[in-house]
């Protein structure tokens, strides 16, 4: 039995460096995913860390572009307004002058084309070396005055109220004809009933459309409640689709494509003329075949064929620094209408607050910054609106209507209210014309990707 508990042991002290040997692999296979796992999931923490690193740098960076170009619109807008005050200038620089205080793209690297001088490339080079953007930059404003605004649809109580008082229930025929719900209809007809003809598709899923309800719709979503009369019908589309109206302003585009009746395809086609910020008047330079055959609905193809040919000429591209120089084409040159229908054309519009120009006062900023393999995108939509013309003061009267004269003991007015001393800017004038100013312009959409 000893001898048998010897050799037992003789054996286990022989096996010992084999069972450390066995025992370490079997550690090793068991730490190994653990380490495995745990590499794995730094390596993921790294990256994440990383690429919010880089997205942030876009992001910066698509922000100061945004920034850049609010200071751009801001300096066109200080341009403009001195202009308007010293009409003597106004014959040297025009308004596409002032378009180039903000209408050209920022690149940033800035590239240096081979065809710059050697002295253009050394100062691109140092404005590199003194710039702390790590990435890139693309920046571009685009004017989008030549649109009309949606929101011009709705119906308050203060409308109904304003015709109340003015002992009608509606606007008159002549203003409905020029009415921004007119254009809107002219359109969408025009528009749907080509589509149908020409798209089997489109033909197949809209051949029973009524354009007239879209637009009902359209009007009952945004219109104040109990404004409107014989909703039923559209009333039903949202009840049957159990959405709620807004009843208010629209404050995005994008807001067209929760309404019930309006697919994404019916919505583009009234996407290029139509949008739902206002501007202080739709840009001539801006304007679209569409857009002319909203104007003058009797305008024939190769008429406005040869406008845009006449208008885009590469050799000799036309711009419009006044309503005065489209009108001259459109009677003296185009031959379209005659000087009285373009004169009540455009009066009846600005009866119903559509004004036209060539002052661009709304614009899309895209800014677009990237760092290595990550971008960031920001849509900005900017208005810059007009200052609001001053109230005139008020006369004093007596009890029967009569004016009372100014008190001549009656200590000087502060403000300069009755101060009669000549504004050295209006040359003297007693009443001068009320200039359009501008204010600073404001965002009033943002888009980010």
């Amino acid at each position: 039995m000893k001898n048998n508990y010897k050799e037992f042991f003789v054996l286990l002290k022989s096996q010992r460096g084999s069972i450390a040997i066995m025992m370490v692999i079997s550690a090793v296979v068991l730490i190994t995913p653990i380490v495995v796992n745990f590499t794995f999931d730094t390596n993921v923490a790294k990256l994440k860390v990383y690429n919010i690193e880089q997205r942030t740098k876009a992001k910066l960076n698509a922000e100061s572009g945004l920034k850049f170009a609010m200071a751009r619109l801001r300096l066109y807008k200080v341009a403009y307004n001195f202009l308007q005050k010293n009409t003597s200038l106004q014959s040297s620089v025009k308004q596409q002058t002032l378009d180039i205080l903000w209408n050209f793209p920022f690149i940033y690297p800035i590239p240096a084309a081979a065809s710059l001088s050697k002295i253009q490339r050394d100062a691109i080079a140092d404005f590199h070396e003194e710039t702390f953007i790590e990435g890139g930059l693309q920046l571009t404003i685009n004017n989008i005055s030549n649109k009309l605004n949606l929101n011009m649809l709705r119906v308050s109580y203060l409308q109904n109220l304003a015709f109340k008082n003015e002992g009608r229930e509606e606007p008159t025929e002549e203003e409905a004809q020029y009415s921004v719900e007119s254009q809107l209809y002219k359109l969408m007809q025009q528009n749907v009933d080509q589509r149908l003809r020409e798209d089997d598709a489109f033909n197949a899923r809209y051949s029973g459309i009524e354009v007239v309800e879209l637009l009902n719709e359209l009007k009952y979503y945004l219109s104040d409640p109990r404004s409107l009369e014989n909703v039923t019908q559209a009333s039903s589309s949202f009840q049957r689709e159990e959405l709620t109206p807004k009843q208010a302003p629209i404050v995005s585009f994008s807001e067209i494509y929760t309404l019930p009746s309006w697919s994404d395809e019916l919505a583009s086609i009234i996407q290029d003329e139509f949008t739902i910020h206002g501007a202080l008047m739709v840009d001539l330079n801006k304007v679209t075949a569409n857009m002319l055959k909203m104007l003058f609905p009797d305008i024939l193809e190769e008429d406005i064929t040869e406008f845009f040919k006449w208008k885009d000429d590469p050799d000799d591209p036309k711009y419009f620094n006044s309503l005065d120089e489209f009108r001259n084409y459109i009677i003296n040159i185009g031959n379209i209408v005659t000087a009285e229908q373009f004169d009540r054309v455009f009066n009846n519009f600005k009866k119903q607050g559509v004004q036209f120009g060539p002052t661009p006062t709304l614009f899309k900023i895209v800014s677009t910054g990237t760092n290595e393999r990550t971008s960031f995108t920001i849509t900005a939509y900017v208005v810059m609106p007009a200052q609001p013309e001053p109230r005139k003061k008020k006369e004093d009267v007596d009890e029967n209507g009569n004016p009372i004269p100014p008190d001549p003991n009656a200590p000087e007015d502060p403000h300069g209210e009755n101060n009669n001393e000549q504004d050295p800017v209006n040359n003297g004038e007693e009443n001068p014309e009320v200039k359009t100013q501008l204010l600073n312009p404001r965002i009033v959409e943002i888009i980010v990707s």
